[in-house]
This record gives structure tokens, sequence and C-alpha cells, in this order.
């Protein structure tokens, strides 16, 4: 079974080639164990200051219902990651224990023929803030 992974391009000249790889893999593997391996195997970027990365899995294309409106490929969020710059350690924080139990063959069979891809998206913006920080700027 094959899997594909993705991420944004954080700036000029990271887009010059595709991020994309296709993996083979087990079918009773979870969408927790792939994102685990693309943790450990796949550099997501810190581009000169602390920023975020939603990672989500991805199927179907764009299509047209009936009625003639358009609905988006199906995307479902796995997790927040956030990497510290100049150092520090990255901080991954779980966003549905559903999906991440999900076997891959259970999301390929909800995919149906489409293809199923693992996607790092980019925000730019990943400063952490204790509460009371978040709180006395947004009051």
């Amino acid at each position: 079974m094959q899997f594909s992974i993705d991420r944004d391009s954080v700036c000029m000249g990271d887009d010059v080639a595709s991020h994309r790889l296709t993996l083979d893999v087990r079918p009773h593997r979870t969408l927790g164990s792939l994102l685990a391996q693309a943790l450990r195997k796949y550099r997501l970027a810190s581009v000169g200051g602390e920023v975020s990365w939603i990672a989500e899995v991805t199927y179907g294309g764009y299509r047209r219902d009936e009625r003639g409106l358009v609905h988006p490929p199906v995307s479902h969020a796995l997790a927040l990651l956030h990497v510290p710059y100049p150092e520090g350690e990255t901080t991954i924080i779980p966003l549905s224990n559903y999906f991440l139990a999900m076997s891959l063959r259970e999301m390929a069979e909800r995919a149906g023929a489409a293809e199923v891809i693992l996607n790092f998206h980019y925000l730019s913006e990943g400063a952490r803030w204790r509460p009371e920080e978040f709180i006395a700027r947004y009051k």
C-alpha cells in the first residue's frame, strides 16, 4: 500500500523541488505511526523564528455535487507541531486520537480510489505563550 507525504514550502528557493515522497507502508499500521515515521525522517524547517506546522491527512480531490457546488478534498487535522528557533525541542500536540489510531487500510478504504496524503502545512507565526501572556496581549 502506498501513502504520500508532503509539506508546504517555507521561503523562496524552498519551492524549487517537490517535497512530496511516496512510501510503501504496511496496511495494519496507524496514521499515528506514519506521522511518527515522518517526523523522524522528514525535515520540517524553522525559518529564522519559531514556527508551527499542522499535520493533516487529506484525500480526494475537488468535486462538484449534483447542485453544482464545489467541495474541497477531505482533510482531518492530526497534530500541531511547534519548531523552536534557534534551538530547543519540537513540541507535538495531538489533535485527533481517533484518526491517529486509525489503520492505514481503514483510511484508504475511506478514501476509495483517491490518493491519501499526509500533509504538513506551515504556519509562519508559531510563537508559544503562557496563558497569562496570551490573555494580557488579547484582553
